[in-house]
């Protein structure tokens, strides 16, 4: 990163913070998903967003018609302009509350710096991928745990896949065995599986396919 663009990472202020960004509406929401924002950002950027006022009715297109006629012209310019410049969250709430007479949302200034909004979304993606992390192991570990005590029913489905002597049958065999060994371990019963592994071995020594499938998962 050049000097001057790390001295305007570290003072460049946001933008006005809109009302209602930490509760988008469906449409806001695609928008925000087409323009690829980031969404560990968007919600740094809307702790300082104030609440979106209430729903009124919509207008219908008659009264829209009036309304907008009722537009000076320096207005009418100034929106358009606005629009073909590119998507603007909030321009649609806007231009209806200028429409209606009545007070749009108000912004907040914005006065947090580039580096401290972009700081604060690497840190909350941070935590929050740690979360999904200790979720996933502890999902993870429940099956483990329920799989080893299921042991015996466990083995029985492998002695049944051999046996037909298919090869998409060694391939769920060797599936149900990998999990089995990760489940062992887990519980602290690995010695007693690679024991019965063992015996497997011996006993279908003569299965080319199988012992291979084997070999190749290290199930031994």
């Amino acid at each position: 990163m050049q000097d001057d663009d790390e001295e305007e990472y570290r003072t460049a202020t946001e933008p006005p913070v809109p009302a209602g960004l930490a509760d988008l509406t469906a449409p806001q929401r695609a928008l925000a998903d087409y323009l690829r924002v980031d969404a560990d950002l968007l919600s740094i950027a809307a702790q300082s967003s104030s609440a979106a006022p209430e729903p009124t009715a919509k207008p219908t297109k008659k009264e829209l018609q009036r309304l907008i006629a009722a537009l000076s012209a320096k207005e009418k310019d100034g929106f358009l302009l606005r629009l073909a410049l590119g998507p603007e969250l909030h321009l649609h709430t806007e231009l209806l509350h200028r429409l209606r007479g009545t007070t749009a949302p108000a912004t907040n200034p914005g006065s947090r710096t580039a580096a401290h909004l972009l700081d604060a979304a690497h840190t909350r993606r941070t935590e929050r991928r740690r979360r999904e992390q200790r979720r996933k192991a502890e999902v993870r570990a429940q099956h483990l745990t329920a799989l080893a005590h299921d042991a015996e029913s466990v083995w029985r489905q492998v002695e049944a896949h051999i046996a037909t002597k298919q090869t998409n049958a060694y391939d769920r065999a060797v599936a149900l065995l990998r999990d089995l060994r990760d489940a062992c371990d887990h519980v602290g019963s690995g010695a007693d599986f690679r024991q019965r592994i063992t015996h497997l071995r011996e006993t279908y020594q003569r299965r080319p396919g199988l012992i291979h499938r084997l070999n190749t998962h290290n199930l031994r």
